[in-house]
């Protein structure tokens, strides 16, 4: 009897349904067991939120000008100070951080946008046309970034959200291109697609169908990897003055505020200082987590 319920049990094990899992579900459990990536993107998330929600929960306005508290120090009721201006710095880095990490966002989807476009066409279509494309691109990395930034805010004459978009994104892209490249040369030559081309499928189908979702991780972690220089790149541009006009700021033209009194005032520089430095840590161990997270060789132990 207990041999028969032995062998009973054998074979509804042996017929029991395997659970299905997919590159996305294997990727979230890989990414979870990575304790840095996981910490960095709890903060980063805090960081945004923190962004949003501060200028709007603040009782302090963050254009209102009082001589009467500018410079204060750390206290209960300015928690990290006061600007020349006597503005709560709390407020001001919520509202500064809004401006940078959207002007970080925009600019990397704008330069992934322009890199997957360019590099998806040069790498499908192949031939001379890639030959051409790609002698181009070599032409252009020879573009010097900021400096090709800045003179692209002098042809606008105005310094906004959008010019600042377009200034950090228009010699950047450059990488994006080979990236997308590389990987649709690869993609291309596999079965799926010759059964695509078999059954008559268009070559727009094909490629938004077929190779362009199965990049996807590769651009997740493009994002997160371009954004910290494009961050850089907005605040150095403030630094120097060439950035968000005021009474708007961002961390960059707040660190450039900052400078002008770090010798008496450091506190004015260092916090904006520290929210670069930590949005750029972050974006970094998320980038290096979805590495390791998405690829596809990667076996768990």
């Amino acid at each position: 009897m207990a041999v028969r319920e032995e062998v009973v049990a054998e074979h509804t094990a042996a017929g029991a349904p395997i659970r299905q899992s997919s590159l996305w579900r294997d990727a979230w459990r890989r990414y979870l067991r990575n304790r840095g990536a996981v910490l960095a993107a709890a903060v980063f998330v805090l960081l945004v939120l923190y962004c949003l929600i501060a200028p709007i929960a603040s009782p302090y306005d963050p254009y209102e000008v009082d001589f009467s508290q500018a410079y204060q120090t750390p206290s209960w009721a300015h928690p990290l100070g006061s600007d020349q201006f006597g503005r709560d710095l709390l407020t001001r880095t919520a509202l500064g951080g809004r401006i940078s990490i959207g002007i970080g966002f925009g600019a990397t989807i704008a330069i992934l946008l322009i890199g997957v476009a360019y590099g998806a066409i040069s790498g499908f279509v192949g031939g001379k046309l890639d030959d051409a494309l790609m002698r181009f691109l070599d032409a252009l990395y020879g573009l010097p970034y900021l400096p090709f930034a800045i003179l692209t805010l002098a042809i606008f004459g105005t310094v906004n959200f959008w010019t600042m978009v377009v200034a950090l994104s228009v010699a950047s892209w450059f990488t994006a291109a080979r990236i997308v490249r590389g990987q649709i040369i690869t993609l291309k030559e596999n079965d799926y697609v010759r059964a695509a081309r078999a059954v008559g499928a268009r070559w727009h189908r094909i490629l938004l169908r077929h190779l362009l979702p199965n990049t996807l991780g590769v651009l997740i972690i493009a994002i997160f990897l371009e954004l910290p220089g494009v961050i850089l790149g907005e605040a150095f541009l403030s630094f120097i003055g060439l950035g968000i006009n005021p009474p708007n700021a961002s961390w960059g033209s707040m660190a450039q505020d900052g400078y002008q009194a770090y010798r008496v005032h450091p506190h004015i520089i260092v916090i904006p200082s520290v929210a670069i430095a930590t949005l750029i840590l972050c974006a970094n161990f998320i980038a290096d987590g979805l590495r390791d997270a998405l690829d596809p060789r990667t076996r768990e132990t």
